[in-house]
């Protein structure tokens, strides 16, 4: 082989290797994405599971954050991973955390909007949460949930848009409504 076919066979193989090396970087980055394009999907909603039944924490982070399933708004797919939680599930572990009942008293942006000016209080019961607005001159705004066996309920009042709802829910709507409340809760 002349010296000229060498050179262009060296060059040829580097070329072709910096080519095969971009595109594998290129296909790694592309299946570590997520939905909502953040790599690695961890986004902490699976972390209360750490250190309980082992196995729980490994589904939860396969199914809710590699997925996106975090959000109120997605719905779930079935899936093996879900029943392979289910099994492994003890008794007070909590179901799935990316499986959300919708609470039927109030929407997202109207649980939201109270106390979106930095004015609002959070009270609790045995087994109840309410955010209530406490804005000075503000029309009353409140959401309570109560989870008591037997006397779960959800309450929602905007004086300010004529709006009241207050209904019997079953013990999943119960513990949906009151985690919302709570979470809400938790920026004050």
């Amino acid at each position: 082989m002349n010296n000229f076919m060498k050179r262009f066979s060296a060059v040829s193989c580097s070329l072709g290797f910096a080519v095969f090396a971009a595109l594998s970087l290129l296909s790694t980055a592309t299946l570590a994405s997520t939905p909502d394009g953040e790599t690695p999907a961890n986004e902490g909603v699976c972390d209360p599971l750490k250190g309980g039944t082992g196995g729980l924490y490994g589904l939860c982070v396969a199914y809710c954050e590699a997925q996106d399933l975090d959000s109120f708004e997605k719905e779930p797919p079935r899936s093996k991973i879900l029943q392979n939680y289910n099994k492994k599930k003890q008794a007070g572990d909590p179901d799935m955390p990316c499986m959300q009942v919708p609470c039927p008293c109030w929407s997202g942006a109207e649980l939201a909007s109270i106390g979106a000016d930095g004015f609002a209080m959070c009270t609790a019961g045995t087994n109840s949460l309410q955010i209530l607005n406490t804005t000075p001159g503000a029309a009353r705004q409140s959401a309570e949930a109560n989870t008591s066996l037997g006397a779960e309920r959800c309450r929602y009042i905007d004086l300010g848009a004529s709006t009241i709802r207050s209904f019997r829910i079953t013990p999943e709507e119960a513990q949906s409504c009151f985690a919302q409340v709570e979470q809400a809760c938790a920026g004050f």
